[in-house]
């Protein structure tokens, strides 16, 4: 069974969402489409813990009858601040905290195993975040965070080129520092966005499919049907 839980007040402008994976009554292989967040996973069959990447393309999961799993959902923006590695290095993998945390934090973190309810997991994970981000608060680069909130604003459709211009910063530079603090490139962050509002729209409206294509930046509807494909392996009328 999959539920999703909204974070507390104090922390839902950094954390997105907890999730939690236990008590299916059968195994169950789905896709996981990019949306542009990094995800803290904590498995408690294992006792262990791994981060999971921020996605440039879709992935085929399964989780069996025994997964116990809690995650959060960051947005990447938010996350790479915490990690001791660039978030470049982790696209598209799952990277064991050992390459993510300091030893301090993974003392701390094993606490987690020995909670035997999700409320005392949740507040015990809340808690963890809010001093991890105290702590590292400095290391936040704004400007990143400010120019990903820019594209998300836009939709995705942005010049990336004039993105560069308007933060005063060389596009070589720009596109050097978003890597490795979001863990894409600006294209692929913006693609990411610009497609994870196409399929809103698809899912929720009866706008139609060409003229969702034109509203959300693309060429036409091959154009977006090809965007589709390459990133979540469907084409727009599936999500319909």
């Amino acid at each position: 069974m999959c539920q999703e839980i909204k974070p507390s007040e104090r922390l839902k402008s950094i954390i997105d969402s907890f999730w939690i994976f236990s008590k299916n009554e059968s195994s169950e292989n789905f896709k996981v489409l990019p949306d542009n967040c990094a995800d803290l996973i904590f498995d408690f069959k294992q006792n262990k813990g791994f981060l999971s990447g921020v996605m440039s393309k879709y992935q085929l999961r399964e989780l069996t009858t025994e997964s116990d799993l809690i995650g959060i959902r960051f947005r990447a923006e938010n996350f790479g601040c915490l990690s001791k590695i660039p978030l470049g290095e982790t696209k598209n993998l799952r990277v064991e905290l050992s390459h993510i945390f300091p030893t301090t934090n993974l003392n701390i973190l094993s606490q987690l195993f020995d909670l035997d309810n999700l409320n005392a997991k949740k507040n015990f994970l809340e808690n963890l975040i809010e001093i991890l981000f105290k702590q590292n608060y400095t290391r936040q680069d704004q400007m990143i965070i400010s120019v990903s909130q820019n594209v998300r604003s836009l939709n995705g459709i942005v010049n990336v080129s004039h993105l560069a211009q308007s933060f005063n910063i060389s596009l070589r530079q720009l596109q050097r520092r978003f890597k490795n603090y979001i863990g894409l490139t600006i294209k692929e962050f913006s693609n990411i966005v610009r497609f994870v509002n196409a399929r809103k729209t698809i899912t929720s409206t009866k706008t139609s499919l060409l003229e969702t294509a034109f509203d959300m930046g693309f060429f036409d509807h091959s154009h977006m049907t090809y965007e589709f494909r390459r990133i979540s392996g469907e084409n727009p009328s599936f999500f319909r």
